[in-house]
Parts: structure tokens; C-alpha cells; sequence
């Protein structure tokens, strides 16, 4: 412990302070020493003494250093040796600080307090008790820490807490290792990525896929019956309104609603699907050649054609001919092959 308190301390220098700050906190031959003083008398001592460098650094005329006494021998305490301390180094510095300027004075003044304070701080330590000492009290204190009611319902961890460690230590092993096959194999990662979109397109090809054919089996379940339904219907209100016609001696309009309720129904019976672009021989030409409903519907619309675009007269002749031939198409069935035509 004395070699805590003896060797050098560093100075800087200025101006008319050279050799003057270098301190010695060593028991110096021909020095006139003190009597053994215990530990709590040299921690007085440094209390004073910092106070006479504060008094120093604040005036030069303060700077006194026959108020710094001849030194200290610090008795040995428990298992601590003691030592011997010399104020010669505060002294010169105190009497140097006299006759410099200001700035140089609290520079040296400010060196002279730090060096004080270290060895306050290393008396402080020899004076405590020892690490043995020192690690029983600390646990002593942990102990009664511990010993409260909330550390009591602390418990280990589980197996199950033990499970779910082992599991997240392999999988940072996995994590690990395909990190250094990935530094290995740099193309790897272009791979799977190219994979992983590709699967990403399958996916949503397969869910379009299924989204089309539950749109097909709704359609072929519910909406092409509801979509007949509404044609027959059409179909009805057409020839309704061709007897109204009739009864009024309106033989053209008759003829004109008898031949669009023959369209309607032939579509409602998906002959062709609906394109209201078409003329009326080529709704001819999409039935089958020869079949009972080409027959009947070219009829039929050679009358519509003479009386609605050739502008000529209708009869109650023309009236009855076009029902007979609207009749026929309703008591027959499209052949298989005029269902495919566009």
C-alpha cells in the first residue's frame, strides 16, 4: 500500500513554474516526520490542506507554505501496512505559486488538489475492510434480498421452457448453416427465388381455375334456367302484343311482333346467343339446313320482310300464316346442331 503514494506526479508547466511542481509522496531521508497519526487524522490533513491550496489558487498573498506541515506516518490498521507521507512536494509548490502569475498559480494550485484527492481516495481504501470482509457483507445483503415474500414464487425454468430452447437453438443452427451454404453457393438464392415466384404464378392460376368453375357451375346450375326463363317470357309479351295488334286490324305491327317473339323464343331455346347486330336471314342461315325450324322461321321472315321493309299491305291472311309458322317453332326443339352456332 505505500508504494500507493510514492513516485512522481506529472505537471505541466508554465512559465515560472519549471522543477518547482514535481511532487514527491515518498518518505524522503532528512525530512522530519510527524508522529504515527491512524487513518481518520490523514484524512483531516487532507481536508486542510485542500483547503490552503484553495486559498492559494484564490490570492498569491495567500500562498503560505509554512501552513503545510513536515509530513505523515499512517499506522498500520488490520492487514494493511502503513506508510509515511511528506508534504516537501506541496510545500515547493505552494512557495513556487507565490511568485507566478495567475493562470500558472491555479494550474499548478488545480494539479496539487487532484493529487490530494488520490490520496484521500487510496487512505480511504486502506482503511476499509478487507475483500473478504467486504464480499460477506455484500452477500449477507443479497440474502436478505432474496429472502422476501416477492423473490419466494420465483421457480426454474420448465420442460416445457427447456423444449422450446432446445427448439429455437436448432433452428438457429438451421439459420446457421444456410447462411454458409448460401456464402458457399451464391447462385442459390437466385434459384429460390426463381422457384418461389414460380410458385406464387401456379397459385394464383389454380385460384382463377377454381374461380372460373364455380362462375361455370353457377351459371349451368341457376342462371341459364333463370336467363330461358326470362326469354320465354319476352317471347309471351311479344305474341301478346301481336294479338292486340290483330284485334285492332293493325296486321303489319302484328306480323312485326309475331316475327321478333319467333327470335326470342328460338334464343331462349339456345339456338344461337344473342347478337342484336344480326339481319334477319342470317338468323336463317345459323339453324340447320333443312330442319323444321329453318323452314318455319325463313317463312316467317320472308312475310315480316314483305310487309315491314317492303312497305306493303298486311292482311288478316298474313296475320294467321305468320301465327301458324310462330305456333310450329314453339311446339319444336332446336336439332343438336343449331345449339353451337355463334
Amino acid at each position: 500500500m505505500a508504494s500507493r503514494f510514492r513516485g512522481y506526479p506529472r505537471w505541466n508547466c508554465h512559465g515560472a513554474l519549471p522543477v518547482a511542481v514535481l511532487l514527491v509522496a515518498t518518505c524522503c531521508c532528512g525530512n522530519a516526520v510527524a508522529a504515527d497519526s491512524s487513518h481518520e487524522q490523514f484524512s483531516a490533513e487532507i481536508v486542510r490542506l485542500e483547503q490552503v491550496v484553495a486559498a492559494c489558487k484564490a490570492a498569491a498573498t495567500a500562498c503560505n507554505a509554512k501552513t503545510v506541515g513536515d509530513g505523515e506516518r499512517i499506522a498500520a490498521a488490520g492487514n494493511e501496512p502503513g506508510f509515511t507521507v511528506n508534504w516537501d512536494w506541496l510545500r515547493t509548490a505552494i512557495d513556487t505559486a507565490a511568485k507566478a502569475k495567475a493562470e500558472d498559480r491555479a494550474n499548478a494550485m488545480d494539479e496539487a488538489t487532484a493529487h490530494l484527492a488520490e490520496l484521500a481516495a487510496a487512505s480511504s481504501e486502506s482503511s476499509g475492510a478487507s475483500s473478504d470482509a467486504v464480499f460477506a457483507k455484500a452477500r449477507a445483503e443479497a440474502s436478505n434480498v432474496l429472502s422476501k415474500s416477492e423473490f419466494q414464487s420465483a421457480a426454474g425454468p420448465s420442460s416445457m421452457d427447456r423444449q422450446l430452447a432446445r427448439f429455437w437453438s436448432w433452428m438457429g443452427r438451421i439459420f446457421s448453416g444456410v447462411g454458409a451454404i448460401g456464402a458457399a453457393a451464391p447462385w442459390l438464392g437466385t434459384v429460390l427465388e426463381v422457384l418461389f415466384y414460380l410458385a406464387a404464378a401456379v397459385g394464383v392460376l389454380m385460384i382463377v381455375q377454381r374461380a372460373f368453375a364455380r362462375q361455370r357451375l353457377a351459371i349451368s346450375l341457376g342462371g341459364g334456367a333463370a336467363k330461358a326463363s326470362a326469354w320465354d317470357k319476352e317471347a309471351a309479351d311479344w305474341a301478346v302484343l301481336a294479338d292486340n295488334c290483330a284485334a285492332q286490324q293493325q296486321w303489319r305491327d302484328a306480323v312485326h311482333c309475331l316475327y321478333w317473339a319467333a327470335i326470342v323464343r328460338l334464343e331462349a331455346a339456345r339456338a344461337w346467343r344473342h347478337n342484336p347486330t344480326r339481319t334477319p336471314r342470317e338468323y336463317v342461315r345459323l339453324l340447320k339446313p333443312g330442319s323444321p325450324q329453318q323452314g318455319a322461321l325463313r317463312s316467317l321472315t320472308q312475310i315480316f320482310e314483305r310487309v315491314w321493309y317492303g312497305l306493303r299491305e298486311a292482311n288478316d291472311d298474313d296475320y294467321r300464316n305468320a301465327r301458324s309458322l310462330f305456333d310450329g317453332l314453339s311446339e319444336s326443339q332446336p336439332t343438336a346442331r343449331t345449339r353451337v352456332q355463334a
